[in-house]
């Protein structure tokens, strides 16, 4: 489900589900659209369906190929890519990019979902007592240290990865975001 446009979203593979939640979850993207059909030529005229197109807030647009990593060579898509991003109307997109699991990671894809959960259950003024504890912060801590020192309920956690969605917090490091995950104040 695409909860900015409250519509589904289709995919094909576990690799392409990974890689909606992660885009749906950055600050950066507007919005994503799937299974986008585009044609080109290389002697024939072809048909190939991008797995997702990200429309960013900067209003450029890029479409994602997904493919596990072990197929990339055997199925040419990377022909097929140089080929649509010469022919390609720049209104179709401005970037045109190849992932595998190299780039969606179980961990990228487990924290977006779970931005997406804190998203559901968010709780303005949980945010807004966890953010002026934040506020003070001078350094990173642990998400459980922060918790101990604002308001340590159910929603708490959800608040703070609120708080790093919104980009009040920065997470340090690039694992899970668990109780024992760094965070500190966005650095500007």
């Amino acid at each position: 489900m695409n909860p900015k446009r409250n519509r589904e979203v289709t995919y094909e593979s576990s690799l392409e589900r990974d890689l909606a939640y992660i885009l749906l979850a950055h600050p950066d993207v507007d919005d994503i659209q799937d299974q986008v059909p585009i044609e080109y030529d290389d002697g024939t005229r072809r048909k190939h369906t991008f797995d997702l197109v990200a429309s960013l807030k900067r209003r450029t647009k890029t479409a994602f190929a997904v493919k596990a990593a072990n197929r990339v060579k055997s199925s040419g898509i990377e022909k097929t890519i140089e080929l649509i991003r010469d022919q390609a109307s720049p209104d179709f997109a401005d970037r045109f990019e190849i992932r595998t699991g190299e780039q969606i990671t179980r961990v990228r894809a487990d924290n977006a979902r779970l931005i997406h959960r804190a998203r559901r259950t968010r709780y303005e003024s949980d945010i807004a007592t966890i953010a002026m504890v934040a506020a003070t912060l001078r350094g990173a801590v642990t998400i459980e240290s922060l918790l101990a020192a604002s308001m340590n309920n159910g929603h708490g956690f959800y608040a703070v990865v609120c708080l790093i969605d919104d980009c009040v917090l920065d997470l340090v490091g690039h694992g899970r975001i668990t109780y024992s995950s760094l965070v500190r104040p966005r650095q500007n």
